[in-house]
């Protein structure tokens, strides 16, 4: 008994009339549920994460023609 008001002994439906008591019962299904969202959202968020690592990077940007041109004549003064 989480109250006074009720006396020790008397029914359980009494006290949950009065709410004092914690029906184990009631609550049980929900967490249930939540563990096994929670493990739903787990895999999904892992999943997500090798598939977003396992993406092939990105080609390099192209080399601009006016750097080219530059190592070129660079090549070309070193000879």
């Amino acid at each position: 008994m989480l109250s006074g008001a009720i006396p020790p002994g008397a029914p359980l439906a009494e006290a949950q009339k009065a709410g004092t008591v914690f029906a184990w019962a009631a609550s049980s299904p929900v967490s249930i549920n939540f563990v096994i969202l929670a493990f739903i959202i787990f895999w999904m968020v892992k999943t997500m994460n090798r598939v977003k690592r396992e993406a092939p990077p990105a080609a390099p940007p192209a080399t601009p023609e006016d750097v080219v041109l530059l190592r070129e004549i660079r090549d070309a003064l070193k000879r």
